[in-house]
């Protein structure tokens, strides 16, 4: 089995110092806008997306459980299915 000597560790060397470098820098470019996401009664953490009731129990903490959620989604299927019934 032939070794790669000198050339080839610094080759293997040089190779893994620039990913990290560059992984370095991409955590650090995420890192403001992930501190942002994580503070407490942050607006932007949690967009509404069109529920403005989701948004504000996630953001509050007072989630609602999962019968409940179970209950709108079963409500949410029944109008999309009476919605698409006359497009056939």
């Amino acid at each position: 089995m032939k070794r790669f000597g000198p050339f080839g560790t610094l080759l293997a060397l040089a190779a893994l110092v620039i990913v990290l470098l560059l992984a370095a820098r991409a955590w650090k470019s995420a890192m403001p806008a992930a501190t942002q996401a994580l503070k407490p009664g942050n607006s932007t953490a949690v967009p509404d997306h069109g529920d403005r009731q989701a948004g504000e129990a996630i953001r509050s903490g007072n989630l609602p459980d999962l019968k409940k959620m179970g209950q709108s989604t079963d409500a949410h299927i029944k109008q999309i299915q009476q919605a698409a019934g006359g497009q056939d």
